[in-house]
């Protein structure tokens, strides 16, 4: 029991730390940043601006991830038991569905997440901390572009928005 329970602190702990350090530089990159940029260069030029510095910023990530080869997002434990085959479990076709369509799965979580969460939920096998495989690159690459298209067109509408009634 006491096992168990620390094993749960443990993971909850590790979790509480990636998911506050992932959050305060994602809000400080998106809500603040990104805003200033696109905002001095225009949506496209601050938009490329934005994109490559989410590239570099997003990788050392990444890299900083495998190299502490801790689950700090609990990506791994998702993937790990969304790829387990248990008997009764009642949402088979969910997990069935979130094994089998990486397609939907790359453009939904482009889409509320950011590259680094897609790269590493999309990455086969779990906790193996092992860098990226061509098909990573390929799949960070394609994220970062489908996710930061999303942000311009979703920060330069909030923009305009506000142009408009100031």
């Amino acid at each position: 029991m006491q096992q168990t329970a620390s094993k749960i602190f443990g993971h909850a702990g590790r979790f509480g730390v990636g998911f506050t350090l992932k959050r305060s530089s994602d809000y400080a990159f998106d809500y603040v940043l990104y805003p200033v940029v696109i905002l001095s260069l225009g949506y496209v030029w601050g938009g490329v601006v934005m994109t490559l510095l989410s590239v570099v910023m997003n990788i050392l990530i990444i890299k900083a991830y495998d190299w502490a080869k801790q689950d700090l997002l609990m990506i791994e434990i998702l993937k790990s038991t969304i790829h387990q085959d248990k008997e009764g479990m009642r949402f088979l076709s969910l997990r069935k569905f979130a094994r089998n369509n990486d397609i939907a799965a790359f453009f939904f979580l482009s889409w509320i997440e950011d590259p680094i969460v897609v790269t590493l939920y999309l990455r086969k096998g779990s906790y193996q901390y092992n860098g990226m495989s061509f098909r990573d690159w390929n799949i960070f690459l394609g994220s970062t572009v489908v996710s930061n298209l999303f942000w311009i067109v979703s920060l330069g509408s909030v923009i305009e928005l506000l142009k408009v009634f100031f």
